[in-house]
Formats: structure tokens, sequence, C-alpha cells
């Protein structure tokens, strides 16, 4: 984009330019998944801890069915993420493959809403 307008580039340079690695998984045996749920949820849980993920969950179809799962990592390399990933429970099981992904994160808004008076909160 050398012939970009200047005002395009003075929008641009002000974005976040944030990156984040994003592991998508795909399904392999999902039978394989019951039995190393608890060690999946206990990895990602300590890896929130450690503030290695920005975001992750399950993608549901129009449906309602569950499709893929997909977690945002903070890592600092590819590589790094694709350690991440491949310590996930699930894909040491064979249940799940993965793919990953780099993400520029330009745009966006979290609100996020502390009520001392009743320790309540909310995020949108």
């Amino acid at each position: 984009m050398a012939d970009m307008p200047a005002e395009v580039k003075t929008l641009k340079d002000k974005m976040l330019q944030k990156q984040y690695f994003v592991m998508t998984r795909k399904m392999i045996d999902p039978g394989k998944l019951a039995p190393v749920l608890l060690d999946h949820y206990r990895w990602m849980i300590a890896l929130e801890k450690q503030g290695k993920v920005f975001a992750s969950g399950p993608m549901f179809e129009k449906d309602g069915q569950q499709g893929v799962g997909m977690t945002v990592f903070r890592a600092d390399s590819w590589e790094e993420a694709e350690q991440l990933a491949g310590a996930d429970p699930f894909c040491e099981a064979g249940a799940v493959g993965f793919d990953i992904q780099r993400w520029q994160v330009n745009e966006g808004r979290v609100n996020i809403s502390i009520d001392f008076s009743d320790q309540t909160y909310s995020m949108s």
C-alpha cells in the first residue's frame, strides 16, 4: 500500500496494531474429548492466570450446534503460540488438531463497569 492516501496513513498509524495469535481447533476424534476435559480446563485456566490467554471458548453454528473452539493467545512469537497450542490436553490426546494465525487488532472497544457498592461488574 505504498500509494496510501495521507488520511488513511494517519488513521492507520493511530490504530492499536496489537498482535495476538489465534488457535482454531478442528475435531479429529470427539470420543477422546471427555476423558481430558478437566485437564483441558485446568490447562486453560492456568494459562489465563499467567496472562497468556486473551479470550477462549467454543464457537457455535447458526442452528446452535457447537463447532470448533478458538483461543486467542498473548505470545511473543509464532513458535510460542504453537507450543502453547500443542500443550492443550485436547491436542495431546488426539481429540483435536489446530491451526494458528497471527491476528492484528486495530479497531474495537471493550466496556467494563464495576460497581463497588455490591461488587458486581459487567463487560460488553
